[in-house]
């Protein structure tokens, strides 16, 4: 199944699913689809201001809960499965002088630990595509958020449907097993509906791969010239990440995403 095979092959560094080898060989932090321009169009369809109260699923290193605390001074919560990252999301925080705004703890998307209608906001980012329980994480993450409030996802999203061929290259060539998962926006908007979601927009993108310039921009300049460092002194790094850029270019008619918002309704319910 395509959530065993997310988990990271460590015996070899050109095996392991694209999310891992990206975050834990290359060393980015920033790994949602669009980056931080996306991550911005979210936030403003969200309508967060400094009375919010957001919750920020599946937050991985913490950069998207620092980059809303510092943007909008409210209160932000971000969670994740991974004890690991919450480690590295805190430090950020302290970096960025915002530990003051921003809790960090581990937690399930599937069973989140907090009461009904508690957050003005909830937002996640390619996290659907890693789990299995994509409807529980939908219901979850509605449950939580007030009435008044809007979730909203960024997903990997095809812009046409891809070949059998194209799917298989996605494994055998670029070792994307959580592409897997990926779903046109018809099927992610019935997931969402069916999950309870009313009020839903969505707006898809294309997905153009900046190379180093994107990189830079997301990650900013200490951490990208880490990045070029690893690129430059380790051959499997270069190689692994040569054959994606080429991949990836070749099939940008294909790759796209997805940003989705809704608000709270029953399930089943447009």
């Amino acid at each position: 199944m395509a959530q065993e095979e997310c988990s990271c092959i460590e015996d070899s560094i050109e095996k392991c699913d694209i999310f891992d080898f990206m975050s834990k060989y290359v060393g980015l932090s920033v790994l949602h689809p669009g980056g931080f321009k996306a991550t911005e169009i979210l936030l403003d369809t969200c309508k967060i201001d400094d009375k919010s109260h957001v919750l920020d699923i599946a937050c991985g290193k913490g950069t998207t809960s620092v980059l809303v605390a510092k943007k909008f001074h409210c209160r932000v919560i971000g969670i994740d499965i991974s004890p690991e990252l919450i480690n590295d999301a805190k430090r950020l925080a302290r970096k960025h002088r915002v530990e003051n705004l921003i809790e960090f703890q581990v937690g399930d998307a599937i069973d989140l630990s907090f009461p009904n209608d508690e957050f003005d906001a909830t937002i996640s980012q390619a996290m659907l595509v890693l789990i299995e329980d994509k409807d529980k994480a939908v219901q979850e993450a509605l449950r939580v958020l007030k009435p008044t409030g809007t979730a909203g996802w960024i997903e990997l999203t095809w812009q046409k449907h891809p070949t059998d061929e194209f799917m298989k290259q996605v494994s055998e060539i670029i070792c994307a097993y959580c592409m897997l998962n990926v779903r046109l926006a018809n099927a992610w908007n019935d997931l969402f509906l069916k999950s309870g979601a009313r009020k839903l927009e969505t707006k898809i993108f294309p997905m153009h791969f900046s190379g180093f310039t994107g990189m830079i921009r997301d990650e900013g300049f200490s951490n990208s010239t880490r990045v070029i460092g690893k690129y430059i002194s380790d051959p499997r790094v270069r190689r692994r990440m040569n054959t994606m850029n080429r991949f990836f270019k070749k099939h940008e008619d294909i790759f796209g995403y997805g940003i989705y918002t809704m608000s709270k309704g029953n399930p089943g319910v447009a």
